[in-house]
């Protein structure tokens, strides 16, 4: 069963056990997108980002996945490292002290980091800054610990939808700070792992169903939005978790 934990964005649920596999901790660490921003607080019960990644590896990997959500909405990568890497820390701990250890951490970033481009804040700079805050993670959660970095689907957000002729400058724009996530995996493969940017051709394009995944704001997702990332995230990192 996929169980939730608190620390921030946390919602509460769990479950049982799952044929005796070993229970899998996952927390995700991030903005806007961890604290589930476009979620529909009448059904929500916790970020639904987190819940859809772990209801689908709990299926999959026919075990348990606990999860919990360390979020702070607006922040950078600058303020995640400074706010939030604490709070990871003592949720470690927590984690520890129950006997588990920590598989993976999702660190769902840079829609802020893009919004503030400047010739002072650049991709180069984010990639510097976002190597900082993964090691710190690192340094909290051990070595057997796998930090996901999942690409953004900003140029699949309605928000862009009707721009052209800048719609294919702002994705190429937006990818940049992708393609730094993607850069920093390839250093210390398997311990950091970059996850794709969903396909435009994807259930989630703005053009194909524009009410039904996204949020009004037009840059989050829904729920059923989030559920369809949390399960292309789930896809992508099933194979850390396997053993």
């Amino acid at each position: 069963s996929a169980g939730a934990g608190g620390g921030g964005g946390g919602g509460g649920g769990g479950g049982g056990g799952c044929c005796g596999a070993r229970r899998r901790h996952v927390i995700f660490v991030g903005d806007s997108l961890v604290t589930g921003v476009g979620c529909s607080q009448e059904v929500c019960t916790g970020p639904a980002l987190p819940r859809a990644f772990a209801d689908f590896l709990c299926r999959a990997l026919r075990a348990d996945v606990h999860w919990a959500a360390i979020g702070s909405t607006g922040s950078d990568v600058r303020r995640l490292r400074t706010e939030l890497v604490p709070r990871l820390a003592a949720q470690v701990e927590s984690v520890r002290q129950a006997g588990g250890r920590v598989d993976m951490v999702v660190l769902l970033c840079g829609l802020n980091d893009v919004k503030r481009a400047s010739p002072w804040r650049t991709p180069i700079g984010f990639r510097h800054d976002l190597a900082e805050l993964v090691g710190e993670i690192q340094g909290s959660c051990g070595a057997e610990t796998t930090v996901v970095l999942p690409a953004l689907p900003l140029h699949l957000a309605p928000v862009f939808s009707g721009q052209w002729p800048l719609l294919p400058l702002l994705s190429s724009f937006a990818g940049l700070w992708d393609e730094q996530k993607k850069r920093l995996s390839e250093r210390e493969p398997p311990r950091i792992c970059f996850v794709r940017s969903v396909e435009a051709d994807s259930d989630l394009a703005a053009q194909n169903v524009e009410a039904a995944y996204w949020a009004d704001d037009g840059i989050h997702p829904n729920d059923a939005g989030y559920k369809l990332w949390g399960e292309h995230i789930g896809r992508g990192v099933m194979r850390h978790l396997e053993e």
